[in-house]
C-alpha cells in the first residue's frame, strides 16, 4: 500500500490516465471527423469567390461581395425557372462560408479538407471572375462580365455587354451559362419558355452524348411534344427515359398522363399503379387515379384520391381545390365550400379555388362574401397588381369608393404602364367628389392611352360636375369620336352635349 502511494507510482498512474484520455479524445475526433470529411468530399457545392469590379461600379454599391451575392441569387432564379424536381448544385458565396476550427490549434476542418482534396486531386468547384470595362468611362451599358468555373480544369465564360438588360436578367443569363457547364439539364430547362428550340436542341445533345441526365432530357422533350399536342411523340420520349431508368418517377407519371390523354385508360392505370408501387404515397399517382375515376363517373372515388393527395402534399392547394370543384359540380355545395376554403387557407391567392368560390358568391349576389375572398387574395399578394385591381372592382360594386381608390392606386404603382388601373383610380376619386385630382389623373392617362374613349367620358363627367360645360362638351364629343363599340353611354353623352350646349 505504501508503495502504491509513492511519488513514482502516482506519476505512472497519472501518465496512464492521460494516455487513456488522449486516446479516447483521438477516437472521438475520428468518429466525428470522418463523417464530416465524407460529407465534404461528396457534397455537390460550388463556392462563389468575390467578383472583381471596377472602382466606378464599387462606388455605386456593387462591390465584389455584392456581385457574388447577385450571382448566387441568380443561380437560385435559374433553378426556380427550371421547375424540375432534379437535384442540382448547391452554391454559396465564400463570404458566407462558416469555418469550424479546433480551439487553440489553428487547425480548421476546412483547411484539413482542402489539403486532403489536394492530396487526392479532387478540388472543390469554385466560380471567380471580374467585370471588364468596355470603354474608357467604364459605363454600365458597356460593362462585360467574365466568369471562370474552376474545377480540375478552368472554363471561361464571357457574357455580352450589359447593354439595356435589367440587372437581374443579366445575372440570370450569367447563372444559366454557369449551369450550362455544371448542370446543363437545369440550364436548358430554365430557358425552355423563352428559347424552346434551343432547349430542345440542347436536350438532344445530352441524349446523343449519353450524358448522365439523358433520362431527364428525354422526359423534357416528351413534355414539349405533349404541350404541342403530339401525344404519340411524347410517349416515345417517356418510354425512352424509362428504358434508361425504369424507376424514374417523373417519366412514369408523364407516361400515365399521356396514355390517359390518348384514351388508353388501362395503360394509364398500369402506369399509375407502377408509380404507386414505387412510392405508395405518390401524389401524381393519386391524381392520376382521381382522373380515371372521374372519367368512369365515380366522383366519390375521385374525391377520395384527391384528399389522399392533399394529405401527402399538405401545403399544395391544388388537390383540395380539385376535390372541392368535384363536390360543387355534384351539387354538394356545403362540402365543396369547406374544401375550397381549406385550399384558400393554404394560398389565399390560388386562382382556381379563388375563382370557383368567388364566382359562386357573385352568381348568388352575395357581393359581401365575394369581397372578403378578393380582399384576402389582395392582402396575401400585396405586390400583385391584378389582385389589387380585382379587389378594387369588388369594393366599387359595394360603393366603397375610398377603399377602391386605394386598391387601384396600389395597382397603378405596381404596374404604371397599365392605363386601365390609373383610369379606374381616377373614376374612384371622381365618385368621392375629388374632381380636380381625378381630372389630373385622367389627363395623364389620356397621354398614356390617347385612343381610350372611356377616359374622355370620365373627364367629361368631372368637367360637367365642376361647371366647366364647354370643356365637358368637347370631352363628350371626343368620346363619341373614339367609341367603336357602340357603348350604351353614347345616348347619354349625346343628351349631355345637347343640354350643356344651350
Amino acid at each position: 500500500m505504501l508503495r502504491r502511494l509513492s511519488v513514482v507510482g502516482f506519476d505512472e498512474w497519472a501518465r496512464n490516465i492521460r494516455s487513456a484520455l488522449l486516446n479516447l479524445a483521438l477516437l472521438l475526433l475520428v468518429v466525428v471527423l470522418i463523417p464530416i470529411l465524407i460529407g465534404q468530399f461528396i457534397r455537390n457545392q460550388v463556392i462563389i469567390e468575390p467578383i472583381a469590379v471596377p472602382e466606378a461600379l464599387a462606388d455605386r454599391g456593387l462591390t465584389e461581395t455584392v456581385v457574388a451575392n447577385r450571382l448566387w441569387d441568380a443561380l437560385l432564379d435559374v433553378k426556380l425557372a427550371a421547375g424540375t424536381s432534379k437535384e442540382t448544385i448547391a452554391s454559396l458565396p465564400s463570404s458566407r462560408e462558416v469555418e469550424f476550427s479546433f480551439p487553440d490549434s489553428g487547425i480548421s476542418i476546412e483547411s484539413f479538407v482542402y489539403h486532403a482534396r489536394k492530396m487526392f486531386n479532387t478540388y472543390e468547384t469554385r466560380i471567380a471572375g471580374e467585370f471588364v470595362c468596355g470603354d474608357a468611362d467604364c459605363t454600365g451599358a458597356a460593362l462585360q462580365l467574365r466568369l471562370r468555373v474552376i474545377r480540375g480544369s478552368v472554363d471561361v465564360i464571357d457574357l455580352p455587354p450589359v447593354g439595356d438588360l435589367a440587372e437581374r436578367q443579366y445575372f440570370f443569363d450569367a447563372a444559366a451559362a454557369v449551369l450550362g457547364i455544371l448542370d446543363p439539364f437545369v440550364a436548358l430547362a430554365a430557358t425552355l419558355e423563352t428559347r424552346p428550340v434551343q432547349a430542345s436542341t440542347l436536350a438532344r445533345r445530352l441524349i446523343r452524348s449519353r450524358h448522365e441526365d439523358a433520362k431527364w432530357a428525354h422526359n423534357l422533350i416528351g413534355l414539349i411534344r405533349a404541350n404541342e399536342g403530339d401525344t404519340t411523340a411524347a410517349l416515345v420520349e417517356y418510354r425512352a427515359a424509362l428504358a434508361l431508368d425504369p424507376d424514374f418517377v417523373p417519366a412514369r407519371a408523364n407516361l400515365g398522363n399521356a396514355l390517359f390523354v390518348s384514351g388508353d385508360f388501362d395503360g394509364a392505370r398500369q402506369a399509375y399503379q407502377t408509380l404507386r408501387d414505387l412510392d405508395p404515397k405518390n401524389v401524381l399517382a393519386a391524381e392520376g387515379f382521381a382522373e380515371l375515376a372521374l372519367k368512369a363517373g365515380d366522383a366519390p372515388a375521385a374525391v377520395r384520391h384527391y384528399l389522399d393527395a392533399a394529405e401527402w402534399s399538405p401545403v399544395d392547394p391544388r388537390y383540395l381545390t380539385k376535390a372541392g370543384q368535384i363536390r360543387m359540380a355534384a351539387g354538394d355545395t356545403a362540402e365543396g365550400i369547406i374544401l375550397l376554403r381549406r385550399a384558400l387557407e393554404l394560398d389565399p391567392g390560388y386562382l382556381p379555388a379563388f375563382a370557383e368560390l368567388a364566382a359562386m358568391y357573385l352568381v348568388k349576389g352575395d357581393h359581401t362574401a365575394a369581397e372578403r375572398i378578393y380582399r384576402d387574395a389582395a392582402d396575401y399578394a400585396p405586390n400583385d397588381a391584378e389582385a389589387q385591381s380585382a379587389h378594387g372592382r369588388m369594393l366599387a360594386i359595394l360603393h366603397d369608393w375610398q377603399g377602391a381608390a386605394l386598391r387601384y392606386e396600389r395597382a397603378s404603382a405596381l404596374s404604371p404602364d397599365t392605363a386601365l388601373y390609373r383610369r379606374e383610380h381616377a373614376i374612384m376619386l371622381q365618385r368621392q367628389g375629388r374632381h380636380e385630382e381625378a381630372l389630373a389623373e385622367l389627363g395623364e392617362v389620356a397621354k398614356q392611352s390617347p385612343e381610350d374613349a372611356a377616359v374622355y367620358l370620365a373627364m367629361a363627367d368631372s368637367l360637367r360636375d365642376t361647371g366647366r360645360n364647354a370643356e365637358a362638351v368637347t370631352a363628350y364629343r371626343r368620346f363619341l369620336e373614339l367609341d367603336t363599340k357602340d357603348d350604351p353611354m353614347r345616348a347619354i353623352a349625346e343628351r349631355y352635349i345637347a343640354i350643356l350646349s344651350q
